[in-house]
Formats: C-alpha cells, structure tokens, sequence
C-alpha cells in the first residue's frame, strides 16, 4: 500500500511537470537595469515595489536616467465590515486597496496605459485579543502591498520583453 502511495504522488509529480507549470516570477532578463517611481511617491506600494526591484537587481535612478519608469497616478483604501458577531459587533472586516499606475520607457513614450489593481483580503476581529487583531489587520496591509508591488512588476516584466521584440 504505501509503495502504492509513493509510486501515485510520483505520477502526480510528473504530471505537474510535464503541464508546464510555473511559480508566477519575473525576470528582466538583462533588458532593465534601471527604474524610476514617479508620481504618489507617497503611496503605500511604493515601498514594497522599491524594495523589490532592487532585490532583483535593478537600480532606481532618475527618472531621467530610467530605463522604465512607474507613475502611480492615484490610490484608494477602504476597510468595511462584512459580519457581526451576536452582540452586533464587527467580527470579520474587509480591507481593499487599489492603486492607477503606468508604465513609461526613458523618453517618456507610454508602454503601459493607466491601469488599476486593486485587491482585498478579509480578516477576522478577535475580541478577546485586541493586540492580536490589529497586527494581523497590519499583517494583511502588507501582504496586499507585496501583491499590488508584485503586479505592477509582472507588468513592467510583460512592457520590457516587448518593447524589447
């Protein structure tokens, strides 16, 4: 039985291979070695999206100078509660955020029209834990900053491969 189990998580493994499936990653492949953010630089995602591009390697000059570069035109944020608790308190909440941008080579051409992203996680109210709520309410903010930066760079990955063709 059990080298029944290993021989179908095999067959399962093989399968998953030969589909093609990949993790969702970017790679500028050489073509962008520098960015510029413009615009909201006051923005939430602009630091998580700082963060990234420089931990792929690509150094933020400006604008310039850039290669590529990212205008975050607007952005908007809402938090609203989606269910009660007995007692007609907000149990779970609802957290939304969205952000315009788009996406200039170095002489300002447009390669990416203005475009918004906008997601939205849920998160439970712990009554009993305050402290704990509120840093998974902070905890959820970050992981839809890391999603909307991460968007936004698939993108310019997407601009910078054909402009480059």
């Amino acid at each position: 039985m059990w080298s029944f189990a290993r021989g179908l998580l095999c067959v399962a493994c093989l399968g998953l291979v030969g589909c093609g499936f990949q993790l969702r990653t970017y790679s500028f492949e050489g073509s962008v070695d520098t960015f510029a953010i413009t615009g909201l630089s006051r923005a939430q995602v602009v630091a998580p999206l700082r963060r990234n591009l420089r931990q792929l390697g690509i150094e933020e000059v400006s604008r310039a100078e850039a290669v590529l570069i990212v205008e975050i035109m607007d952005q908007r944020s809402d938090r609203r509660s989606i269910s009660t608790s007995g007692r007609a308190r907000a149990a779970e909440y609802e957290i939304e955020y969205g952000v315009q941008y788009q996406i200039l080579n170095g002489s300002g051409t447009l390669l990416a029209a203005p475009l918004w992203i906008e997601r939205q996680r849920v998160y439970r109210i712990d009554r009993g834990n305050i402290v704990g709520s509120s840093e998974e309410q902070a905890l959820v903010q970050q992981e839809l900053m890391q999603d909307v930066a991460g968007q936004i760079i698939r993108a310019m990955d997407l601009v910078s491969r054909s402009a480059g063709d």
